[in-house]
């Protein structure tokens, strides 16, 4: 069967939501990963729990902080490395696994900032709570600033504000 060939129009919401549900059911070992196309089908309707790391150059004295550029369809503009908490992770492994895959480097170390937000966006409805980062050598990604890059994502010029009280 091709479910890209199935015409849902005919279906109710209900009946949809059945339909999801008893194929979501099937999915084996998620923590494998669910694929890219049902993960951003299930982010629209359900809130996803993330992180976001303001990496700074000294986690006792900051006075840079590194952000990323990223111009795809949902932003466009420097931004804070983050990422959403996998199946099976806990937020010290999704802070780890993050900066290395977005920074190319280690985390030297880190602390929760305990700055909690919420955010809605074309996405759907983030949850995250934000994390003081502090490198383990040079990042392979980014650019380092000593005040609020004037393109930096909206919202995380609020993480910015509220965590290191940058304005």
């Amino acid at each position: 069967m091709d479910a890209e060939n199935i015409d849902f129009s005919a279906f109710s919401q209900d009946e949809l939501k059945k339909v999801a549900a008893q194929a979501i059911h099937q999915i084996k070992e998620p923590e494998k990963g669910i694929g890219t196309e049902l993960f951003e089908a299930v982010i629209t309707i359900v809130p996803q729990t993330c992180i976001e790391a303001v990496v700074v150059d000294n986690l006792e004295r900051p006075s840079k902080i590194l952000v990323v550029w990223r111009d795809d369809q949902h932003y466009r503009g420097w931004h804070f490395p983050g990422g959403y908490i996998r199946f099976g992770q806990d937020f010290d492994e999704t802070v780890r696994s993050v900066i290395t895959r977005e920074l190319g480097v280690p985390v030297k170390s880190f602390t929760d900032t305990e700055v909690k937000y919420s955010h809605l966006d074309s996405r759907g409805h983030t949850l995250g709570t934000i994390f003081l980062v502090e490198l383990e050598g040079n990042p392979t990604q980014g650019q380092w600033f000593d005040h609020v890059p004037e393109e930096l994502l909206e919202h995380h010029k609020d993480f910015l504000k509220k965590v290191l009280g940058w304005e």
